[in-house]
């Protein structure tokens, strides 16, 4: 009797979506813009507030259950994708170590609309290494951005 591996026929896809996903968008700082002013409230001070004070005051890994077309997708989506991405580059470390200085100075940039020239003058970095550090910053912000959490597995206690 012949065993057919059900997984085979998909392979090919899922190599190519692989693939896709490690390669950066051509123009990372725009992307990086696009993403952040995406995600940032239009409006802090506005009457219905329930989306704004989330971005303010819920973790950055907060997650929603996403809706397409009147059906809802069966996993929960980062409802930031890009602060959890900025968070998980942070660590846990102190503001001067080196992962949460690089998500400080992307924010700076964010903030700043770009401008990572005067937002890297403003954090002390010098004049000759600041597109090459921001370049840099952005390219493990890419690794880290995430649409949906990594899966959470469970375990069976052997009793």
């Amino acid at each position: 009797m012949r065993k057919y591996n059900r997984d085979t026929q998909y392979d090919a896809e899922y190599r190519a979506s692989l693939a896709r996903k490690v390669q950066p968008p051509k123009n990372l700082l725009a992307w990086f813009l696009e993403a952040f002013r995406a995600e940032l409230p239009e409006k802090i001070h506005a009457a219905d507030v329930w989306r704004d004070r989330r971005y303010i005051e819920d973790s950055p890994f907060s997650t929603e259950v996403a809706e397409y077309e009147g059906h809802k997708d069966v996993t929960g989506h980062y409802a930031f994708p890009l602060r959890a991405a900025l968070a998980r580059l942070a660590g846990r470390g102190r503001e001067t170590d080196v992962y949460p200085f690089m998500a400080r100075a992307l924010h700076r940039t964010a903030l700043l609309d770009g401008d990572y020239d005067e937002a890297c003058r403003s954090l002390g970095i010098t004049q000759p290494v600041r597109q090459v550090y921001i370049e840099e910053a952005l390219r493990r912000l890419w690794t880290k951005y995430e649409i949906e959490p990594p899966a959470r597995t469970l375990r069976s206690d052997a009793a």
